[in-house]
């Protein structure tokens, strides 16, 4: 028996979460800071569009590459090493006011995001096969619970800590925390064969897949909405007369329920019989909620950015379920991730940037906001080959 087989799923699902934890708070530290770095760097909206970007080019280019690293060092190596990467990316944001720095960092903290990302719906074939549902959702929460206290802590660490520079350094320590108890507790410690790790290349992804093709682009347009509204949803209530804590604030709300999505619809659309209508719903009022958000009063923002939040996290959540559930195996969940996951970070990385670009190019907030709700809305294109009892 393997080792990580006797490992109870408990183990194996806390140990993803305090992984999984540090993988969006990379990413959702910096918007709610945005100012100070426009002031210490001149950077333009669309530059600033650019640094939420870089991250996710990362993340789809490195998709192809993970399978074949974890292949030569192993899971547990790569996974530690991701976290590692995490800890000196983050760390190094102590100098963040140095544009170059901070765009280094950027660029480093996508890399190990993707190590760690490309790795986990395979893990979960492979380790949990018959709690894929709660094991996705608890890691995608654990996931966005990082992205909730990156984006609505940040703020007040800089005006405790005095810099918003060490603001983004502190979330290093729990890159740190994770790489300890991965190493420590990990329950994948007996890495397989080489026989037994997946070879992913191009050539072996299924490209003449119609659901293959479908959850990618199932998790590519919800990808597109959310990236854009990472980097843009705080500026652009600040924009509107908002202090830069209570916009950090109203991003922090965004992405809690995100995580309260992510940890129940999973497990819920495994028992509804018509999953596809619960689907083109969470789109449906996804796409309403992003097209008020562009015009709403104070009074309203938090109600609509429940609903997106809500809605945009369980079409993820579920949308991550499916990599696991249509695959034969481990192997062919790692080749199905890495097509969907290449796909949609090297096209989803365009959305903060040509948001930036509008902005500078003097479009309003609801002219943006309603492009962005038109991305959504191809998200229902993609609904109906998502049936039960699919394998690919």
């Amino acid at each position: 028996m393997n080792h990580a087989t006797a490992r109870p799923p408990w183990v194996i699902v806390t140990v993803l979460a305090l992984v999984a934890v540090n993988l969006r708070a990379a990413l959702s530290s910096v918007p709610v800071v945005e100012q100070e770095i426009q002031a210490a760097t001149g950077w333009s909206n669309a530059a600033i569009g650019v640094l939420t970007t870089l991250p996710v080019i990362c993340m789809g280019v490195l998709a192809l590459a993970v399978p074949g690293i974890s292949r030569r060092v192993g899971r547990r190596r790569t996974v530690a090493l991701s976290m590692a990467v995490l800890v000196v990316a983050m760390g190094v944001r102590i100098a963040a006011d140095v544009a170059w720095i901070l765009t280094v960092s950027t660029v480093v903290a996508g890399v190990g995001i993707a190590l760690a990302a490309g790795l986990v719906p395979s893990v979960v074939r492979d380790q949990l096969p018959h709690r894929v549902g709660m094991a996705t959702g608890v890691w995608t929460g654990a996931m966005m619970i990082g992205a909730a206290l990156g984006g609505a802590l940040t703020v007040p660490l800089a005006l405790w800590l005095g810099s918003w520079q060490l603001a983004l350094a502190f979330w290093s320590i729990p890159a740190l925390i994770g790489l300890i108890v991965w190493w420590r507790v990990e329950g994948l410690k007996d890495a397989p064969s080489s026989a037994d790790r997946p070879e992913v290349s191009l050539r072996s992804l299924p490209w003449r897949s119609r659901p293959a093709w479908a959850v990618t682009g199932f998790l590519l347009t919800n990808s597109v909405v959310f990236y854009t509204l990472l980097a843009w949803l705080a500026p652009s209530f600040v924009d509107r007369g908002w202090s830069q804590e209570d916009a950090g604030f109203l991003f922090g709300i965004f992405t809690v329920s995100q995580v309260a999505a992510a940890l129940t619809m999973p497990y819920a659309a495994e028992r509804v019989r018509a999953r596809r209508v619960l689907y083109a719903a969470f789109i449906a009022v996804c796409i309403a909620g992003v097209v008020l958000l562009g015009v709403t009063s104070r009074d309203l923002a938090i109600l609509l950015v429940i609903l997106v939040g809500f809605t945009l996290g369980g079409t993820f959540a579920m949308g991550l379920a499916l990599l696991s559930e249509f695959a034969h195996d481990a192997h062919s969940s790692a080749r199905l991730t890495a097509m969907a996951f290449f796909m949609t970070y090297t096209l989803a990385a365009a959305g903060p940037i040509i948001a930036g670009a509008l902005l500078d190019a003097g479009w309003e907030w609801s002219g943006v906001y309603l492009l962005v709700a038109l991305a959504g809305a191809a998200q229902l294109l993609t609904v109906v080959p998502l049936r039960r009892g699919v394998r690919i």
